[in-house]
Formats: C-alpha cells, structure tokens, sequence
C-alpha cells in the first residue's frame, strides 16, 4: 500500500467560491489521504459597518467574524477529518505561508478569484504569493464558473526551497 502523499494541508479560505472551492479540493485529498486540514482566513484594518451610517467594526469583531466563517466552512467537511482554523492578521499571502511553515505543511490549496491580467498586474495575487513563497507543494483551485465541459480545471505547482 503506497503512503499517503500529504499529512498536513493548509487551505487559504475567505469565504469566497474560489475558497470554497479550494476548501472543497482540500478536504478531499485530506480524506483520501488521511491528512490533517487547517483553513487559515486572513483579517486586516478595518471593515465598513453592516448598519448603515455605523462606525466601522475594528479588528477584534472583523477576527469574531472570522472565526465564525471558519467555524462554518469546518461544519461542512467531513466529521471524521480533522480539521481546524486559524485567523491570521495582516496580508493573507504571507500569513498563510507563515502558518504553513509553523505546523510543517507538505500542501498549501488556495482559490482563485479570476482576476484578470491588468488587475492581477496591479494588486497582486494571494495565490502567486503563495505559489512562488511556498516550501511546500501548492494547489490552486479555480472556482467553478471558470471550468470548462471537459472537467475542473486546476494547476498544480511543487515548489521546492
């Protein structure tokens, strides 16, 4: 029986269908594999309020929100996997490398947003950080509007360092 390829993966989540997407992806390979899962959701600066004319919410109600979205999206995965979340500030690129680093990830599985290249150009990618940071393999799972009849279209990239 061959081992199992990855033991540990990271999954980049924000909530967005690139991210549940990718959490979908991750939770499969995690259950094929037997491999621990941990989605890391990335908070920054302040948020405009839900109310309207409200004071903007600060950093710890962005956080508690978080940590519900992550607390939700693990709800969803399967009961048997082990799973957890972690909520990062500051830019989610390099926090996410961070935390892969920290626990020893052999697999970081982050979305796409469908970007295009003028816009990606300009504000940068989460995904390329990842992939060209990453000491570890990456997967980028594309969100399902951007599949084509002939399947899930995904990219893969180890990177070694």
């Amino acid at each position: 029986i061959p081992a199992p390829m990855y033991r540990t993966i990271v999954t980049a989540y924000d909530g967005s269908d690139g991210a549940k997407a990718a959490l979908a992806r991750a939770a499969e390979l995690a259950a094929h594999d037997g491999a621990s899962l941990t989605l890391v959701e990335a908070v920054s600066g302040k948020v405009p309020s839900p109310a309207s004319g409200g004071p903007p919410l600060a950093k710890p109600e962005k956080r508690a929100m978080a940590r519900e979205d992550l607390r939700e999206a693990i709800a969803h995965v399967d009961p048997e996997l082990l799973a957890s979340g972690w909520v990062i500030g500051g830019p989610p690129g390099g926090g996410i490398l961070t935390v892969a680093d920290d626990i020893g990830a052999d697999l970081i599985v982050t979305g796409s947003r469908s970007r295009g290249p003028i816009t990606r150009a300009i504000l940068g990618s989460v995904s390329t950080e990842i992939l060209h940071g990453a000491r570890c393999d990456v997967l980028v799972v594309h969100p399902p509007e951007e599949t084509h009849q002939v399947g899930r279209r995904v990219h893969h990239m180890v990177s070694c360092g």
